[in-house]
Order: C-alpha cells, then structure tokens, then sequence
C-alpha cells in the first residue's frame, strides 16, 4: 500500500501512526459499543481497549488487508494503537525491527532510551514465545514519558500494538500493554516462536551505479510478464527451502532500512515503513528458450511487495544500491505488476504512476 510511504523524502509522521495522505484512507464506521472483527483473520478488538474508548479505526489498503485503530484519552495523553496488515514478505523479527526504529527515530520521541530491550514473549494461553515487545523512554523534549510496541502473528496476519504515555513509567507501560494483549480475542492458530533480528556481520557493498537492462520494448513486455508469473513459483520455492534467518543490513531513513536472507551477497529487502510494504532486490530469473537473448547474464530484478499486488520495477546490469531503488520508485519506473489478492492473477504490463 504505497500511499503510506514518501519516496521523495524520508517518511513522515504524526503522533504514533505513519501519516497517510487523507485520500487514500478509508474510514470504518462501527457503533461506539461494537467490536471490530476482522474479516480474514478473525481477530476480534473490543470497542475499548485499555480502559481507552476506541476513537477511529481507519483501512490503508482496500479489502482490509491493512487497518489501524485508535484507543485515546481526551486529552491524549493516553494512546493505544492496534495494527492488522497482511504477511507479504520478510519475517514478524523483521517488521518488528522496522516499527522499533520508526520510534527510535520519530523526533515526537525526541532520541528515546530503550528501557525494555526487545524480547519474546507469549500470548495468553500459550507456551511458545511468539510475540515480540520493546519499551522506550523518550527524550526530555517529547510530551511522553514512555512509549513502546509488540508484534505477533495469527496465521498470515501481523498484528502490531502500539502504546504511549505522559504518566506511566516504562514498567507501567508494560503492564498497560500486556493487559491489552489479553483483551483481544484471538482464534486458534499456530504459534511460531520469535527472536529479535540481529545486525549482518557486514554490510553489503555496491560496485558503482546501476543502469537500466538494456532491451528493446517487446524484450522488456517479455521479462516483465516472467517476472510477475514467476513470483508465485519464488515464493514456493522460499517456502519449500524452510525457515530464512534474516539479518539487519543498515537504515537509511527513518523507514527506510536494508536487510538480508541468511547473510546474502546478491539480494536484499528494502522495508518501507512499518506495514508490509518492501522493495526485494535478487539476481533475475531466466527462462531458456522464452527469456529475451542478453548481454548481462546478471540481471537484477526489483519487485515491490504491496498489500494486495507485486508491482516490477525496470531491471538493473548490476546489484543496484537502495538509494538507486528510491531513485526508480520515485520516477515511477514501473515495468509491470501482479495481483497477489483474491482469485484473479492477472499480471499486468504497464507504466506511469503506482498509484494507491
């Protein structure tokens, strides 16, 4: 869902949420004492959460595929916030290292200590460690006086909780945020334990500036046609391979941050924002015998994960550097994309604006 991200600049936010151009924001309207069930998950969240009454709950992504809502005092100075987006790629470590960074960084917090460093916990009623939960302490020039998050997963669904304060202490916080955790009402479902994410031994290094593959019009309809078919088949594979143990590779902006399947050298994942969507950077697959003739057997495929499509970006002749990535976003140079909702896959050739 890129209408929650900036690529001309670093993301921009407001209060505990990514800001959103008004726009693309879908408003839920329920009655003051009604939960809100989601639809695909089941996950159900009471009208008041907290102690907090539910103020909005506001859709990011059509179909409900990422949703976030509100539970604030009068005056805000109490503020709690459910997220629910859809698993399109990465890991539940990973996404939770994002939303602990977009804290980290977010000058309302002012350069906020860590009091609780990240760590596992368990849901109510399990035994595995599937959570993960963090708690900062924000600067002297931030109204809050703590702040924190925890992430978990029911089956294809993230589910994120974000808290804040200007009179608990980092402890209270905790307390606050667990008793909220216990008052969703969650359906059966496996829990996966979670570990925090750890830094890459190394970072990754880019041999000089990439440039477009080059190709006449009908090789780039071809390879962006393989590109968007062959996904389903990537993701099998990734599937079938197990579990992928992912490393933090560097932050750009806030928001913006690179990392890596199992320490990789030719690919990687460039998050954007905190909700799921992410740009994944890998050599190109080639098909014998459809696959256009090429110079560069080192083509490098870039495909932008969307709550409810892969949108292809042109192809680059060597492992391009994120900045180049947010270069090709930020022009639009988009070769084709892939729906990854519903029952229709239609790929699509096309160009021009991402649009919502």
């Amino acid at each position: 869902m890129i209408s929650r991200i900036c690529f001309a600049a670093a993301l921009a936010l407001s209060g505990a949420m990514l800001s959103v151009p008004a726009a693309a924001q879908q408003s839920i309207s329920l009655a003051a004492d009604e939960a809100y069930v989601h639809p695909h998950s089941e996950i159900t969240v009471p009208p008041s959460l907290g102690g907090l009454q539910r103020t909005r709950i506001n859709e990011y992504a059509e179909n409900a595929l990422d949703l976030g809502m509100n539970f604030a005092s009068a005056d805000n100075g109490q503020v709690l916030s459910v997220y629910i987006f859809r698993n399109t790629n990465g890991s539940l470590p990973l996404w939770f290292a994002q939303a602990e960074s977009v804290i980290a960084m977010h000058p309302n917090f002012d350069e906020p200590d860590v009091s609780i460093a990240p760590r596992s916990f368990a849901l109510p009623g399990s035994d595995t460690a599937s959570g993960l939960l963090a708690v900062f302490e924000p600067g002297a020039g931030s109204p809050m006086r703590s702040t924190g998050v925890a992430m978990f997963a029911v089956g294809d669904w993230y589910v994120k909780l974000r808290a804040s304060s200007v009179m608990r202490t980092s402890d209270g916080l905790l307390h606050w945020m667990e008793s909220a955790l216990a008052e969703l009402q969650l359906p059966a479902h496996e829990a996966v334990a979670a570990t925090p994410i750890a830094d890459c031994e190394n970072e990754l290094r880019f041999r000089g500036r990439s440039r477009d593959v080059r190709g006449d019009a009908a090789d780039n309809v071809v390879n962006s046609l393989l590109g968007g078919l062959l996904q389903g088949l990537v993701a099998e594979r990734q599937a079938e391979a197990g579990p992928v143990a992912w490393c933090r590779d560097s932050q750009l902006e806030i928001g913006q941050a690179v990392y890596r399947a199992n320490e990789s050298e030719n690919s990687y994942l460039l998050a954007l924002g905190d909700n799921g969507n992410a740009v994944h950077v890998a050599p190109q697959l080639r098909v014998e015998g459809i696959s256009p003739d090429s110079e560069n057997d080192e083509a490098f495929s870039l495909t932008l994960h969307r709550a409810a499509e892969d949108v292809m970006l042109v192809s680059q002749d060597r492992l391009p550097s994120p900045r180049r990535v947010i270069d090709l976003l930020d022009n639009n140079r988009i070769t084709s994309s892939r729906n990854t909702w519903g029952d229709d896959r239609t790929v699509t050739v096309r160009s021009g604006e991402l649009g919502k």
